[in-house]
């Protein structure tokens, strides 16, 4: 399967100059994503703090927010949100 876009720009109603996407699946491209239940929804989200280490999914230094998803069809994983001084990194990894 060719990947499409996984972030889909959605339209703001506030009118200023705010921006938002839709997630899909990366796997299949479905936009039916939940955070992974296995823990539950408190469980799913993790924010690990700047070691200044490359112990990010995304393979870059610094500290991160993880969110655990998965799609309607099964898929499995986990949106990413990076930072390292002033450097912000965002991005999806596979989760077994």
């Amino acid at each position: 399967m060719s990947h499409e876009e996984i972030l889909v720009p959605t339209n703001s109603t506030s009118g200023s100059w705010n921006m938002k996407w839709r997630l899909k699946c990366p796997a299949c491209g479905i936009d039916e994503v939940e955070r992974a239940d296995e823990t539950g929804d408190h469980e799913a989200v993790t924010v690990q703090p700047d070691r200044d280490d490359y112990d990010s999914p995304l393979g870059t230094r610094g500290g991160y927010v993880r969110v655990d998803l998965t799609c309607s069809d099964g898929h499995g994983f986990a949106f990413i949100m990076g930072n390292h001084k002033g450097a912000e990194f965002v991005g999806v990894v596979h989760r077994a």
